[in-house]
Order: structure tokens, then sequence, then C-alpha cells
């Protein structure tokens, strides 16, 4: 990504350099060796930032799949939504068929009409099977779902926790390592130029609105 970006830069940056310090070393030996220090520190660097960049892009696998799997996820929850909307549809006819059923009953049975009776109480209880059926799909969808987060937010934890760490201590080893580099090209600096002054951070001496003095 931008760090493997930043480290190609630096060590482009870094060959260019390096051949201007040759086309500029056949007129001026004296002024090419501070481009080869340059040169050489900027391609070191570019390749540590290259490396860096290589070992961050295995650090976050975990993190790339897991937000692939995203999508996966949704379609499980579309399912369980669909699942609760079928139990409830059903769940609505099985009722309706049972209290129309139960008004009816009486009446029928005044009128001697047996056969609709019959085929009434039929239908109710085909109604309430389906009913029971789908409230046993959508239970079994609720726990295939609950089972399935419980075991990515597990793997979740231990894999990005573990991703965190090695990340953490890649930036660490790589900042350290690019600054000795750059330490180095310093020190190389003032052996090829002991007179030249090096700015150093200085601490400026402020008075706040109580008069005390703050460094």
């Amino acid at each position: 990504g931008l760090v493997r970006e930043r480290g190609d830069r630096g060590g482009a940056t870094g060959l260019e350099m390096g051949k201007l310090a040759k086309d500029v070393a056949w007129c001026d030996k004296e002024l090419s060796r501070p481009m080869e220090v340059l040169s050489s520190a900027l391609l070191r660097c570019g390749r540590r930032t290259k490396r860096l960049g290589l070992e961050l892009g295995a650090a976050i696998a975990p993190f790339s799949s897991q937000y692939r799997l995203c999508r996966y996820e949704q379609m499980a929850f579309g399912d369980r939504r669909t699942a609760l909307k079928k139990k409830m549809e059903a769940r609505t006819k099985a009722d309706g068929r049972a209290a129309k059923l139960m008004i009816n009953q009486t009446s029928m049975k005044h009128m001697g009409r047996y056969g609709t009776l019959e085929r009434m109480e039929t239908e109710a209880a085909m109604m309430d099977e389906f009913a029971t059926e789908a409230a046993r799909e959508a239970e079994e969808v609720a726990m295939r779902l609950q089972n399935e987060v419980a075991r990515i937010g597990a793997l979740r934890v231990n894999e990005w926790d573990s991703s965190m760490k090695v990340i953490a201590s890649g930036m660490k080893e790589a900042c350290a390592e690019n600054a000795a580099i750059w330490e180095s090209a310093l020190e190389a600096f003032k052996r090829e130029f002991p007179d030249l002054t090096v700015p150093m951070a200085q601490h400026a001496t402020i008075v706040d609105g109580t008069n005390n003095i703050v460094s």
C-alpha cells in the first residue's frame, strides 16, 4: 500500500541521486561525495521501508479477509430476517384459520355442515403445522447465526490481537533502523565536512500570563 509506495519512491530517488553523483564526480569529486552519502541513505531507507510494507501487508491479511467476510455476514442476517418474516406470516395465517374455525364451529354443527367443518379443521391443523415448522426453521437459523457470530468474534479477537502486535513491532523496528540509517548518513556528512554546523532543536523560553518562565 502506501508504505510500499513510499519505499519505492525513496529507492527511486536514491537511484536518481546516485546517477547525479556520478555525473557530478566527473567535474567535482568533492561535491559528489555528499550526494553519494544521500543516495546511499535513500536507497537503504527505501529498501527498509519497502520491506516494512511487505510485513504490514502480511500482518493486515486477517483484517482484509474479515472485511471480505462482512458481505456474507450481511447475507446471514438477511436470512434471519427472512426466516422471522416467514414465521410471523405463517403464525398469522394459522391464528386466522383457528379463529375462523372457533367462530363458525358451533353454527356449522347445528346446520349439519360436518363436511365443511372437517375441511376447516384440517386446514387449521395444516396451517398450525406450517407455522410450527416455520418457527423451528427460524430457531435453527438463529442458533446457527449466533454460533457463527461467536466463532467469528473469538477468531477476530485472537487474530487481530496478534496482527496488531506484529504491526506495532514491525513499525518500531523499522523506525529504529531508519533512524540509524539517517544518523549514519549524518555522521558521514560530518566526517566529510567537519566544519559543517548542523542546526539543533532549541528550547524556546516562553513567559506565560502569570510571568512564569516555561522552557
